[in-house]
């Protein structure tokens, strides 16, 4: 009796991954680096998942608007920062302007009052976010 040879392996595909396809891309700013990371993970694992950016500053999240064009910006920043620039940047760039803004605050109240980029966000969530607070308000934006 002859035995068939075994089949060969197929050829590894050169297009992307199914999930990875159309994903949509996040950029996360915040003076913390925990949560940096909590928010890039959460919405990097997030069905269909998003690309994600995340910086420290308003400079460091400028410098990533020349080549990363954002559909969400997580922004945490002091309000007496310049974040409103940042906004402002987004929505006067045709490849951002429709990116939805999540403030996340310590004290959103007061902080809303305080800078005026707060008024213009489509959710202001209270710091520290939880991962189902966080993935809710994402869903019901994008």
């Amino acid at each position: 009796m002859k035995l068939s040879p075994l089949a060969e392996p197929p050829a590894p595909r050169a297009e992307p991954l199914p999930d990875t396809v159309g994903r949509k891309k996040a950029l996360v700013v915040d003076e913390d680096a925990g949560v940096l990371a909590f928010a890039a993970e959460a919405l990097n694992s997030f069905r269909p998942g998003f690309d994600v950016a995340t910086a420290r500053s308003v400079d460091e999240a400028a410098a990533w608007l020349d080549t990363f064009f954002p559909d969400l910006l997580l922004l945490g920043l002091d309000p007496a920062s310049s974040a409103e620039d940042l906004a402002v940047a987004l929505r006067s760039d045709s490849r951002t302007s429709h990116c939805q803004i999540i403030v996340m605050a310590q004290n959103p109240a007061t902080e809303i009052r305080l800078n005026p980029v707060w008024v213009g966000a489509q959710a202001v969530l209270a710091k520290p976010i939880g991962l189902k607070t966080l993935l809710t308000t994402v869903r019901r934006l994008i």
